[in-house]
């Protein structure tokens, strides 16, 4: 079902190097965002595409802040702030099932966030998609911020 959900995207051409950010963010968080990227990584995502992805996951889980979301990403493995129905968090009982649930949201009509060109494209795509209910403004230049790193 994952390769159906993902095929006609690029193939991931490499891989984000995020050792450069154990120095400034620790190494457990760096591991954290690390367990995920490997995860993506064999999705058949571009390079760029991942970087997008990894960035909004950033903007969600807080891993890179004085206040991580460890609940999150450690007993929930949910690296996007993912909600049920009744708005708590939804858990998952492995990273692959996260990615596979995160990529079937992020390939939804009728914007397609998956489809962006551009890190602020993808900040209006996950908008228009009402996937967080943050001002564009403030989230896209947390979404930037994030690329930087990347």
């Amino acid at each position: 079902m994952l390769f159906m959900l993902l095929s006609g995207f690029a193939k991931s051409s490499g891989a984000v190097d995020l050792s450069g950010l154990i120095a400034q963010y620790g190494s457990d968080n760096v591991q954290r965002l690390q367990n995920v990227t490997n995860v993506l990584s064999t999705s058949g995502l571009s390079v760029e595409q991942l970087k997008y992805l990894l960035a909004q996951i950033l903007v969600e889980t807080g891993l890179f802040t004085g206040n991580p979301n460890y609940h999150a990403t450690d007993t929930l493995n949910n690296f996007a702030g993912i909600s049920n129905s009744d708005g708590s968090l939804k858990q998952y009982a492995s990273i692959n099932d996260f990615v596979t649930d995160y990529l079937r949201i992020l390939n939804k009509a009728p914007f397609y966030p998956i489809e962006a060109i551009t890190v602020d494209d993808f900040n209006a795509r996950l908008k228009g998609n009402h996937y967080y209910t943050d001002s564009e403004t403030t989230y896209g230049n947390n979404l930037n911020y994030y690329y930087s790193l990347l």
